[in-house]
Order: C-alpha cells, then structure tokens, then sequence
C-alpha cells in the first residue's frame, strides 16, 4: 500500500490520506488482484465493523 499511495507523496489532509487507502483497497487490490496477490500476507483479515461495538 506504502508504494501506492505514500511514496514520495504526501496527501494534502487527513481525509484525503483516508479517501486514497479506501479506494485502493476497494478499487485497486481487486481490480489488479494478480499484480498485489502475492504482495498480501496470509495475515491479513477482513474486518467487519459488527464485529465491534464502541462502549458508551
């Protein structure tokens, strides 16, 4: 991911930063799956936000 969207780059704002990840994540890895698949580790998780519950 750091070669996709930080290297040599640095995004103006928080958000943007946010918006960059998002969309490689949502767009990129499944588009290009056989350029990143090898680059994902055996790790790595789908989180699903049920999953979690923010304490009052």
């Amino acid at each position: 991911m750091h070669k996709h969207i930080t290297h040599n780059r640095r995004p103006a704002t928080f958000a943007d930063f946010r918006n960059a990840i998002l969309r490689f994540l949502r767009e990129e890895v499944p588009r290009k799956w056989h350029v990143h698949c090898d680059d994902v580790s055996d790790n790595f998780r789908v989180i699903s936000p049920k999953d979690f519950r923010i304490p009052a």
